[in-house]
Parts: structure tokens; sequence; C-alpha cells
């Protein structure tokens, strides 16, 4: 186990040279990261890691007075033919006002030239929100100011839709029993081989590491919720625990061995419906985010439950002998 050490600052990045916006009593109007020269400059994100990107706007916009934030992010990835283009809606409230509602306030669309923006020669808005993350050290290692920030940012502008939240409640109530120790179990496969460190954690890893948290707490009755792309965990989770696994039937899942999903992941699979995609990726977070403790290998989903609760105890297992602890941040 590796304990945490001390923060480090975060690494020099490459700075555009493209001006910030002006957003002083103006609303801030963000897209989505687009494909640039055909993806070979940067990519469509998925939904989580446009979360990140929404908290660092949202960091900009407080710090430069502005009157609020608009999120339009229309890209196919999950967006419902027969509903408004705008798939950020359908689960969170696109406009944020930082303070009295200014509806008449003029625009700045950042949609590409200023220093942040969605292509290739703009800066992520992201890196306002992690700096500190790197693919050696992903968020929330050695992270603790950046998870309080990211939290502070999500309780107080993100409105998830009722009807979401409500989803979380019903499933719970469903599946759960008040006095249940729920661990939150989230296995990100696919397309994670193709960053650091390039291979997927070995479930045996997974089960030693449920092991750990039953002999810590001992519970007397205790349940997994599992949140997974990758079918093959899913079928593993179930053989190995049978009806203590809970878990969202309609998510959906590709194969280990299919390649698409290897090189493109779930989320980006237009085969799939995106507003099934997108809603059930919601769900799978806040359902961790009620958990007990997380266990979970790399991905912003997951991060991103932390923001709904920072004081989750977790287990971050980068690589099979690399696995990182973190106790929760209390209020």
């Amino acid at each position: 186990m590796n304990a945490p050490s001390p923060s480090t600052p975060p690494p020099r990045r490459r700075r555009s040279p493209l001006p910030e916006p002006g957003v002083r009593d103006r609303l801030l109007v963000i897209r989505h990261r687009s494909d640039t020269l055909g993806g070979w400059l940067s990519k469509q994100q998925g939904l989580f890691s446009e979360f990140f990107a929404v908290l660092g706007a949202l960091h900009y916009a407080e710090r430069n007075g502005a009157a609020g934030v608009r999120i339009e992010f229309t890209s196919k990835l999950y967006r419902d033919p027969a509903r408004d283009t705008n798939w950020w809606g359908y689960f969170f409230e696109p406009v944020m006002w930082l303070g009295e509602p200014r509806p008449g306030a003029r625009k700045v669309h950042c949609n590409g030239w200023h220093r942040f923006g969605p292509h290739a020669w703009n800066e992520s808005w992201t890196t306002l929100s992690i700096p500190g993350n790197t693919a050696l050290q992903p968020y929330p290692i050695n992270a603790e100011h950046e998870v309080r920030e990211v939290n502070r940012l999500t309780a107080r502008h993100i409105r998830v839709r009722p009807e979401w939240t409500a989803r979380v409640d019903e499933f719970l109530s469903a599946h759960t029993q008040p006095s249940d120790f729920l661990i939150g179990v989230h296995y990100r496969g696919t397309d994670k081989i193709n960053v650091f460190p390039y291979r997927s954690p070995d479930y045996s890893v997974y089960a030693e590491q449920i092991d750990r948290v039953l002999a810590r707490h001992q519970p007397q009755s205790w349940r997994l919720f599992v949140a997974t792309d990758e079918t093959e965990f899913a079928d593993w989770a179930a053989a190995r625990y049978g009806d203590r696994v809970i878990s969202l039937s309609d998510a959906p899942r590709l194969s280990a061995s299919d390649p698409d999903g290897r090189k493109n992941g779930t989320h980006k699979n237009l085969s799939l419906s995106g507003v099934v995609k997108g809603g059930t990726a919601v769900l799978d977070c806040l359902l961790l985010s009620r958990c007990h403790h997380l266990i979970k290998n790399r991905s912003s989903l997951s991060d991103i439950s932390l923001a709904f609760n920072a004081a989750l105890p977790w287990t971050f297992i980068l690589d099979d002998t690399l696995v990182h602890e973190g106790t929760g941040i209390s209020s």
C-alpha cells in the first residue's frame, strides 16, 4: 500500500498565447472539447472529463467577476435526436449564476479564440480545476487542496436535475437496507489501457482491496455497488460475490476484447444511445458518492463522485502494485 506523500507543486504547463477572456459582469459560455484535424490534435471528451472543465470555468468566472456560466455541450457522444442539442442540460442545470440571476448579461463565447476553449490550440478549462493532475500522479492522489476546491465548486454551483437524484434514491431504497455497509466498486476498462500504466488492474487486486475494507470495518451486512464499462468485470463480480452485488441493469458495457472499445471506450461508441450512456454514467457517479467506501481505478466518473462527497474514503488502484488511499476530507 502506497501511503500518501506531501503534496508537490503542479508541473509547469505550456501556456496558450491567446488572450484570457474578459468576463466581468458577463455570462461565460463554454463549449465541449472538439475533434481537431479529425481527432489528431484533440478529441471529444467523456461526460466527466468535461465536468472538470465546467468546474475550471466556474473557478475562472468566480476569480474574474463573471455574472455566470452557461454550458453548451452539443457533441454527438450524449446527444438525443429527440431532445435539445445541449446534452449537459439533460442531467444538470446549464446556467449557473454566481449571484443574482442576470438574464440580460452580455455573453462571452469561448469558442476557440481565447486562452481556454475547445480546440488543441486552447488550454482546457480542466487545468484550472485540477492543476496538479498528471498521467503519473492522477487526481485525487496527493491532491487534498484540489479535492476541497472541486467539492466546493460542485456544492455551490452544480445542480443535478431532480429526476436523476430521485432515481438514485429509488435505486438505493429498492436494493439496500439502511444498515448495509455499501462498498462502491468502479472498474474503468476498455480504452484506459491507452494511458499510464497502459494496462488495466487485475481483478484480484480489487478482491484484495474489498477484503481489506471488510476486515477494517467488519460490517454485519454489506453490499457491493459495481459500476463498470467492461462486461468481463461485471461477470467476475457477480460470480465472486453473488447477490451482494448490485448494479444498474441498463448500463452500457463492452467486452475487454472489443477492438473499438479498446480504442475509444464505451462513451465514444455512437451505436449506443447517447442519453442512456450519459444517464447511467450520472447515476453510477451519484450512487458511488453515496457509498461508505470507494474502490476505483483511473476514471473521471468516480473522481467526480468525490466532488459530490469529499468525505468519502477511497482506494485508488493505479496499477497492480500502485495502490493509494484517501481517508476522505471532512468539511
